[in-house]
């Protein structure tokens, strides 16, 4: 009997590495394709092709928006400006690019030319991006908040194991001690840094890991991504450990604005056109409110309760400074404190403004 045991073990032995093997790629297959079937895509029919764009009349501007699944036809940057476009007096072809690029090489394709060409191979002619970063040459921001400032209004992701753990902060120096994680390059790392608050900075797959494993303290995100990021609308699989917290709003002003060729006169005035018909009518705000206020944000921001803590740097100053009030949902000019300093009071100075008052 122990020999057939045996002779068994030791025939199937060799066996044993590929069938190991072949269970192992099935499995990340089925990972992988279970991973694929709940992200978001960008539909072929939004996409605004080379020879589209070449056939156009003359008159008709291409707008070429970075082709990125976090940008689709729903998300923020599509709707804002396909609202600001439809507002100005610029007849206009909206789409994305045929091929997928990250910021970075969006930026650079934009800067080489605005028709399609061997640098700009996909006719891209705008992205959205985070307005304290620096832009490459070439290209040229403007320069009114397609978030209102949103950007700038930022609150702890937290462990669930240490909801609590910011009830007694009062101030910048309480929070000092504490270890936040942000995406790697992001602007926002180096505005805690330099109000010496510890950062670290990793990939942008890592950082809700190790705050769900507990190993840093907190996660800044803008209101904007909350519910994407720690709320219900997230993977919860991935983020089971994380909530937000209830106590604080950490403040500087900052904005998502749009980025276009320096030469691309023709899409700078439409954009600003539209963009100020759409602030001065109201439907740019109630864009924004119907995409932020949802029924989780009413019963979780509560912003009366919360402390608020409001951060400066040089980059910070003169974002503010450059952007005129009107363009800005947040009240900038009250809340923000001087050059390299920071301050501390009630977030219930955000609820006198009309469009907070949802969340108070």
């Amino acid at each position: 009997m122990n020999r057939l045991v045996v002779n068994w073990i030791s025939r199937w032995h060799r066996y044993l590495p590929p069938v190991l093997s072949l269970a192992v790629l099935v499995g990340g297959i089925v990972f992988m394709r279970n991973k694929l079937d709940y992200r978001p895509s960008i539909n072929d029919d939004f996409v605004l092709t080379v020879d589209e764009q070449r056939a156009l009349p003359a008159d008709v501007l291409p707008v070429v928006l970075m082709r990125n699944d976090l940008y689709d036809e729903k998300s923020l940057p599509y709707q804002v400006l396909r609202l600001i476009l439809s507002k100005s007096d610029q007849p206009y072809r909206l789409g994305y690019a045929e091929t997928t690029t990250d910021h970075v090489k969006s930026l650079r394709n934009i800067a080489y030319s605005i028709k399609p060409s061997s640098g700009n191979p996909s006719g891209l002619s705008i992205v959205l991006i985070d307005a304290i970063l620096s832009l490459p040459s070439g290209v040229t921001a403007i320069d009114i908040p397609a978030d209102g400032g949103l950007l700038g209004l930022r609150i702890p992701c937290v462990n669930v194991m240490h909801a609590d753990r910011f009830a007694a902060v009062q101030s910048i120096d309480d929070l000092k001690p504490y270890l936040a994680v942000q995406g790697l390059g992001w602007g926002d790392a180096k505005v805690l840094a330099q109000n010496g608050l510890p950062t670290y900075e990793v990939g942008s797959d890592v950082y809700l890991n190790l705050l769900s494993q507990g190993r840093v303290d907190y996660l800044p995100r803008g209101i904007l991504s909350l519910e994407e990021e720690c709320g219900p609308r997230a993977s919860r699989s991935d983020i089971a450990q994380i909530d937000i917290d209830d106590h604080l709003i950490i403040a500087y002003p900052n904005a998502f604005v749009f980025v276009v060729n320096s030469q691309n006169d023709k899409l700078k005035h439409a954009l600003r056109q539209g963009f100020e018909r759409a602030i001065a009518d109201g439907s740019h705000q109630k864009l924004l409110q119907n995409v932020m206020l949802s029924s989780w944000m009413r019963r979780h921001v509560r912003l009366k309760d919360r402390r608020l803590l409001v951060l400066s740097t040089p980059a910070t100053e003169r974002l503010r400074q450059q952007i005129p009030d009107s363009y800005w949902l947040v009240p900038w000019n009250t809340m923000a404190p001087k050059q390299g300093q920071h301050t501390q009071g009630s977030a219930e100075i955000l609820c006198r403004e009309s469009f907070f008052a949802p969340l108070c």
